[in-house]
């Protein structure tokens, strides 16, 4: 008899709980449980190449266009980037980016980017942009497009010879 009502108390309390009803699902109320998108952070480093290593430039102006799912913070009211998002490489340099075109559905914004040094900069690195990667995007360097890259001396004239290069690196 101890056996029995051992054997009906087990299946009375394996009877009750779970609160899932007769429906047989897992306890998710039948919704789908999707992940939330996540958002990365990707830097971009701006630099400069020459024909030689010790090649000097007083300043640097070029366009930048983000790839799509690529996004910067923006300063209400301004179209100037916010403090910190563009960092300058060298100690006394000035950095400036200020958007030119907002993003539109096939690619991200494009930017014009001022990087200047009052006495002056060997080529290399010049500047770093940190961005908002969207999680279903994964964007290669080549994604990203440096343009209209121009090197100038003390003077304010072009110098020949120098050009942009870009390197990524996400996390």
């Amino acid at each position: 008899m101890r056996v029995l009502w051992l054997v009906m108390l087990c299946l009375f309390i394996g009877a009750c709980g779970g609160g899932s009803g007769s429906n047989g699902t897992s306890g998710d109320d039948g919704n789908v449980l999707t992940p939330e998108p996540t958002v990365t952070t990707a830097r971009l480093s701006i630099g400069a190449q020459g024909p030689a290593p010790d090649s000097v430039l007083y300043a640097a102006q070029f366009t930048l266009r983000l790839p799509a799912g690529v996004t910067l913070p923006t300063t209400s009211g301004s179209n100037l980037l916010p403090d910190g998002v563009l960092v300058p490489a060298v100690s006394g340099s000035y950095a400036g980016a200020s958007f030119l075109e907002p993003a539109g559905a096939a690619s991200g914004p494009l930017l014009l980017v001022n990087v200047a040094h009052p006495g002056g900069l060997i080529v290399g690195p010049l500047a770093t942009l940190t961005c908002q990667v969207a999680a279903v995007t994964a964007p290669t360097v080549n994604a990203f497009t440096l343009e209209t890259f121009s090197a100038r001396d003390a003077n304010g004239a072009v110098i020949p010879g120098i050009t942009g290069k870009l390197t990524l690196q996400t996390q």
